[in-house]
C-alpha cells in the first residue's frame, strides 16, 4: 500500500502543472489605416465569454459581417444599428468569464479559466462612429498567457 502511495504521489510530482486560469494579455489599437494615433484606444469595454456557450452572440457578429453596409445602403445600415444594438444587449446578459477596460495606452487583462475556445469581444463608443468594436476568438488551453490584440473598426474603415 506504502509503495502504491509512493508512487501516485511520485507521478502527481512529475506530471506537469497546469495553469489554474490563463491572463489575456491584450492591448485595443486603432485600424491599420487610422493615422492620427500612435497609441492604443482606451476605456474599452472589453469581455471574455466562453465562446462555445454564447451562440445568440456569435450569430449577432456572424449577421453584422454579413451585411454589406459599409457602401451607405440605408436598409443595410438600419439592419446593421439594429443588430448591433441586439449584440450589446446579448453581451450585457451574457455570463462572461471576466471583464476588462482598456486603460489609457489601449492594454488590458482579463484572467480566464483553461478553455479551448474564448470569444474576446471589445467595444467603445466613439464620437461619429456607429459601430465601435471588435471580436477574436483564441485558445486558452495549457497556456499561462494569450495575447490579443482587438483592432478596434468601424467596420467601414476595413
Amino acid at each position: 500500500m506504502f509503495l502504491k502511495a509512493a508512487a501516485f504521489v511520485s507521478l502527481l510530482v512529475l506530471a506537469p502543472a497546469k495553469p489554474a486560469t490563463v491572463l489575456l494579455d491584450g492591448t485595443a489599437q486603432p485600424c491599420a489605416d487610422v493615422k492620427e494615433s500612435t497609441s492604443g484606444v482606451p476605456r474599452v469595454h472589453v469581455y471574455a465569454f466562453d465562446a462555445s456557450k454564447i451562440p445568440t452572440i456569435r450569430k449577432s457578429l456572424d449577421a453584422l459581417d454579413s451585411l454589406d453596409w459599409e457602401n451607405g445602403d440605408p436598409d443595410a445600415m438600419r439592419a446593421a444599428s439594429a443588430e448591433y444594438t441586439k449584440l450589446l444587449a446579448r453581451v450585457q446578459k451574457s455570463k462572461s468569464l471576466g471583464y476588462a477596460m482598456s486603460d489609457g495606452n489601449g492594454n488590458f487583462e482579463i484572467n480566464v479559466q483553461p478553455l479551448d475556445s474564448v470569444l474576446v469581444f471589445g467595444e467603445a463608443k466613439m464620437p461619429g462612429e456607429p459601430f465601435y468594436y471588435s471580436s477574436r476568438v483564441v485558445p486558452a488551453m495549457d497556456k499561462e498567457e494569450v495575447r490579443v490584440i482587438l483592432l478596434m473598426c468601424n467596420q467601414q474603415l476595413l
